[in-house]
Protein backbone atom coordinates (compact mmCIF):
# COMPACT_ATOMS: atom_id res chain seq x y z
CA UNK A 1 0.00 0.00 0.00
CA UNK A 2 0.93 3.38 -0.94
CA UNK A 3 0.86 6.54 0.57
CA UNK A 4 1.00 10.10 -0.18
CA UNK A 5 1.34 13.37 2.51
CA UNK A 6 -1.19 16.10 1.59
CA UNK A 7 -0.90 19.36 3.82
CA UNK A 8 -0.87 16.64 6.37
CA UNK A 9 -3.65 14.70 5.35
CA UNK A 10 -2.66 10.69 4.90
CA UNK A 11 -3.99 9.46 1.24
CA UNK A 12 -3.67 6.28 -0.25
CA UNK A 13 -2.43 6.26 -3.23
CA UNK A 14 -3.48 3.30 -5.76
CA UNK A 15 -2.11 2.72 -8.99
CA UNK A 16 -4.54 1.34 -11.52
CA UNK A 17 -4.94 0.66 -15.59
CA UNK A 18 -6.68 4.39 -15.82
CA UNK A 19 -6.13 6.84 -17.76
CA UNK A 20 -6.82 10.08 -15.59
CA UNK A 21 -5.93 10.70 -11.99
CA UNK A 22 -8.95 10.71 -9.58
CA UNK A 23 -9.66 11.88 -5.60
CA UNK A 24 -12.35 10.47 -3.64
CA UNK A 25 -12.88 11.58 0.10
CA UNK A 26 -15.14 8.99 2.00
CA UNK A 27 -17.34 9.22 4.53
CA UNK A 28 -17.45 8.87 7.13
CA UNK A 29 -14.16 9.91 8.37
CA UNK A 30 -12.94 12.14 5.49
CA UNK A 31 -10.39 9.24 4.30
CA UNK A 32 -8.56 9.94 0.70
CA UNK A 33 -7.89 8.02 -1.86
CA UNK A 34 -6.10 9.07 -4.89
CA UNK A 35 -6.74 6.42 -7.97
CA UNK A 36 -3.91 7.32 -10.65
CA UNK A 37 -2.58 5.71 -13.95
CA UNK A 38 0.48 2.94 -14.05
CA UNK A 39 3.91 4.88 -15.08
CA UNK A 40 2.20 8.36 -13.92
CA UNK A 41 5.59 11.16 -12.93
CA UNK A 42 6.35 12.15 -9.33
CA UNK A 43 5.97 15.57 -11.05
CA UNK A 44 2.93 14.88 -12.84
CA UNK A 45 1.23 13.24 -9.56
CA UNK A 46 2.34 16.17 -7.01
CA UNK A 47 1.36 18.76 -9.22
CA UNK A 48 -1.69 17.57 -9.76
CA UNK A 49 -2.25 16.88 -5.90
CA UNK A 50 -1.06 20.55 -5.04
CA UNK A 51 -3.81 21.82 -7.19
CA UNK A 52 -6.02 20.25 -5.21
CA UNK A 53 -4.96 20.25 -1.91
CA UNK A 54 -7.68 23.22 -0.87
CA UNK A 55 -10.44 21.15 -2.00
CA UNK A 56 -8.85 18.32 -0.17
CA UNK A 57 -8.87 19.74 3.06
CA UNK A 58 -11.93 21.10 3.19
CA UNK A 59 -13.64 18.00 2.35
CA UNK A 60 -11.31 16.14 4.75
CA UNK A 61 -12.09 18.71 7.75
CA UNK A 62 -15.91 18.80 6.48
CA UNK A 63 -16.16 14.77 7.03
CA UNK A 64 -14.32 14.59 9.92
CA UNK A 65 -16.19 17.09 11.39
CA UNK A 66 -19.39 15.02 10.63
CA UNK A 67 -17.93 12.06 11.67
CA UNK A 68 -17.07 13.08 15.16
CA UNK A 69 -20.68 14.84 15.48
CA UNK A 70 -22.26 11.19 14.63
CA UNK A 71 -19.90 9.02 16.89
CA UNK A 72 -21.90 6.85 18.69
CA UNK A 73 -21.83 4.98 22.11
CA UNK A 74 -25.33 3.67 21.27
CA UNK A 75 -27.40 5.28 24.32
CA UNK A 76 -30.75 7.22 24.58
CA UNK A 77 -30.91 10.46 23.15
CA UNK A 78 -28.05 10.02 20.75
CA UNK A 79 -29.74 10.39 16.51
CA UNK A 80 -29.24 7.55 14.27
CA UNK A 81 -30.08 7.90 10.62
CA UNK A 82 -32.63 5.35 8.78
CA UNK A 83 -33.48 6.18 4.98
CA UNK A 84 -32.09 9.47 5.13
CA UNK A 85 -34.14 10.79 8.06
CA UNK A 86 -32.70 11.01 11.76
CA UNK A 87 -34.27 9.58 14.80
CA UNK A 88 -34.33 9.77 18.09
CA UNK A 89 -32.49 6.85 19.97
CA UNK A 90 -34.24 5.28 22.63
CA UNK A 91 -32.53 2.31 24.48
CA UNK A 92 -35.30 0.46 26.64
CA UNK A 93 -34.15 -1.97 29.95
CA UNK A 94 -35.32 -5.54 28.38
CA UNK A 95 -34.67 -8.98 29.85
CA UNK A 96 -36.89 -11.27 27.02
CA UNK A 97 -35.91 -11.12 23.40
CA UNK A 98 -33.81 -8.58 21.98
CA UNK A 99 -35.24 -6.26 19.17
CA UNK A 100 -35.55 -2.68 17.61
CA UNK A 101 -38.96 -0.68 16.34
CA UNK A 102 -39.47 2.47 14.35
CA UNK A 103 -41.81 4.37 16.59
CA UNK A 104 -42.87 7.91 15.52
CA UNK A 105 -39.60 10.07 15.64
CA UNK A 106 -37.96 7.40 17.88
CA UNK A 107 -35.92 3.94 17.07
CA UNK A 108 -36.43 1.43 19.96
CA UNK A 109 -34.22 -0.70 21.04
CA UNK A 110 -34.98 -3.56 23.40
CA UNK A 111 -32.05 -4.69 25.37
CA UNK A 112 -30.62 -6.33 28.42
CA UNK A 113 -29.27 -2.66 29.57
CA UNK A 114 -25.86 -4.45 31.18
CA UNK A 115 -25.30 -5.31 27.29
CA UNK A 116 -21.97 -3.28 26.23
CA UNK A 117 -21.48 -0.60 23.27
CA UNK A 118 -20.62 -3.35 20.98
CA UNK A 119 -23.37 -5.27 21.62
CA UNK A 120 -25.92 -2.73 21.27
CA UNK A 121 -24.10 -1.98 17.62
CA UNK A 122 -24.34 -4.74 16.31
CA UNK A 123 -28.42 -4.96 17.53
CA UNK A 124 -29.12 -1.77 15.79
CA UNK A 125 -26.49 -3.43 12.63
CA UNK A 126 -28.92 -6.31 12.40
CA UNK A 127 -31.89 -4.13 12.15
CA UNK A 128 -30.41 -2.21 9.51
CA UNK A 129 -29.35 -5.25 7.30
CA UNK A 130 -32.94 -6.39 7.85
CA UNK A 131 -34.66 -3.23 6.65
CA UNK A 132 -32.41 -3.74 3.28
CA UNK A 133 -33.17 -6.94 3.16
CA UNK A 134 -37.01 -6.57 2.75
CA UNK A 135 -35.95 -3.89 0.31
CA UNK A 136 -33.67 -6.04 -2.33
CA UNK A 137 -35.96 -8.48 -3.65
CA UNK A 138 -38.82 -5.58 -5.11
CA UNK A 139 -35.62 -3.69 -6.19
CA UNK A 140 -33.82 -6.23 -7.95
CA UNK A 141 -37.01 -7.80 -9.63
CA UNK A 142 -38.17 -4.20 -10.44
CA UNK A 143 -34.57 -3.67 -12.67
CA UNK A 144 -34.25 -7.10 -13.73
CA UNK A 145 -37.00 -6.84 -16.33
CA UNK A 146 -36.06 -3.53 -17.15
CA UNK A 147 -32.37 -4.18 -17.79
CA UNK A 148 -33.19 -7.80 -19.00
CA UNK A 149 -30.67 -9.05 -16.34
CA UNK A 150 -30.28 -11.92 -13.90
CA UNK A 151 -28.54 -11.23 -10.49
CA UNK A 152 -27.38 -14.23 -9.37
CA UNK A 153 -27.34 -13.06 -5.65
CA UNK A 154 -27.00 -9.95 -3.85
CA UNK A 155 -25.67 -9.57 -0.02
CA UNK A 156 -25.05 -6.81 2.19
CA UNK A 157 -21.60 -5.84 3.78
CA UNK A 158 -20.25 -3.40 6.50
CA UNK A 159 -17.41 -2.00 3.96
CA UNK A 160 -15.43 1.32 4.58
CA UNK A 161 -14.95 2.73 1.36
CA UNK A 162 -17.43 1.55 -0.77
CA UNK A 163 -21.47 1.57 -1.66
CA UNK A 164 -21.51 -0.91 -3.48
CA UNK A 165 -19.40 -4.04 -5.43
CA UNK A 166 -20.00 -6.65 -7.76
CA UNK A 167 -18.57 -10.00 -9.25
CA UNK A 168 -18.79 -9.76 -13.37
CA UNK A 169 -18.43 -13.49 -13.78
CA UNK A 170 -20.93 -15.05 -11.01
CA UNK A 171 -22.97 -12.18 -11.39
CA UNK A 172 -22.92 -11.52 -7.55
CA UNK A 173 -23.60 -7.52 -5.87
CA UNK A 174 -22.72 -6.88 -2.91
CA UNK A 175 -24.34 -3.93 -0.82
CA UNK A 176 -22.74 -1.66 1.71
CA UNK A 177 -24.65 -2.28 4.87
CA UNK A 178 -24.58 2.03 5.81
CA UNK A 179 -27.41 2.01 2.82
CA UNK A 180 -30.05 1.57 5.46
CA UNK A 181 -28.80 4.67 6.90
CA UNK A 182 -29.74 6.93 3.53
CA UNK A 183 -33.53 7.23 1.09
CA UNK A 184 -34.41 4.43 -0.47
CA UNK A 185 -33.58 6.03 -4.22
CA UNK A 186 -30.19 5.93 -3.24
CA UNK A 187 -30.68 2.21 -2.54
CA UNK A 188 -31.61 1.51 -6.07
CA UNK A 189 -28.80 4.12 -7.75
CA UNK A 190 -26.61 1.43 -6.11
CA UNK A 191 -28.02 -1.04 -7.44
CA UNK A 192 -28.50 -0.35 -10.65
CA UNK A 193 -25.10 1.00 -10.76
CA UNK A 194 -23.50 -2.43 -9.83
CA UNK A 195 -26.35 -3.85 -12.86
CA UNK A 196 -24.55 -2.00 -15.13
CA UNK A 197 -21.20 -3.34 -14.53
CA UNK A 198 -22.66 -7.00 -15.23
CA UNK A 199 -22.74 -5.32 -19.20
CA UNK A 200 -19.69 -2.96 -18.69
CA UNK A 201 -16.84 -3.69 -16.64
CA UNK A 202 -14.74 -0.20 -16.68
CA UNK A 203 -16.44 3.35 -16.46
CA UNK A 204 -16.29 4.21 -19.66
CA UNK A 205 -18.29 6.17 -22.31
CA UNK A 206 -20.37 3.01 -22.48
CA UNK A 207 -21.06 2.43 -18.88
CA UNK A 208 -22.40 6.30 -18.51
CA UNK A 209 -24.37 6.09 -21.82
CA UNK A 210 -26.10 2.45 -20.51
CA UNK A 211 -26.41 5.12 -16.19
CA UNK A 212 -28.08 7.57 -18.55
CA UNK A 213 -30.64 5.31 -20.31
CA UNK A 214 -31.66 3.11 -17.15
CA UNK A 215 -31.22 5.75 -14.76
CA UNK A 216 -31.24 9.52 -15.94
CA UNK A 217 -31.37 10.37 -12.75
CA UNK A 218 -28.32 8.90 -11.68
CA UNK A 219 -26.42 11.90 -11.15
CA UNK A 220 -28.02 13.18 -8.22
CA UNK A 221 -27.53 9.78 -6.30
CA UNK A 222 -23.82 10.05 -6.92
CA UNK A 223 -23.44 13.68 -5.20
CA UNK A 224 -25.32 12.55 -2.89
CA UNK A 225 -22.59 9.86 -1.60
CA UNK A 226 -19.28 10.76 -3.35
CA UNK A 227 -17.69 14.16 -3.37
CA UNK A 228 -15.39 14.29 -6.14
CA UNK A 229 -13.72 17.48 -7.87
CA UNK A 230 -14.57 18.86 -10.79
Amino acid sequence: MQYYNIDGIQAELRIKPIKNLYIRVYPPDGKVVVSAPAGISKKALSDFLDSKSRWIREQHLRLSKMSAEERHEFVSGEYHLYEGKRYRLEVRDSRGRTSVALDNENIIMYINKDNTKEVREKVLDVWYREGLKQKLPGLLGKWEKIMNLDVAECRIRKMRTKWGTCNIREKRIWISLELAKYPVFILEYIIVHEMVHLLERKHNKRFYALMDRFLPEWKEGKKYLVTKPE
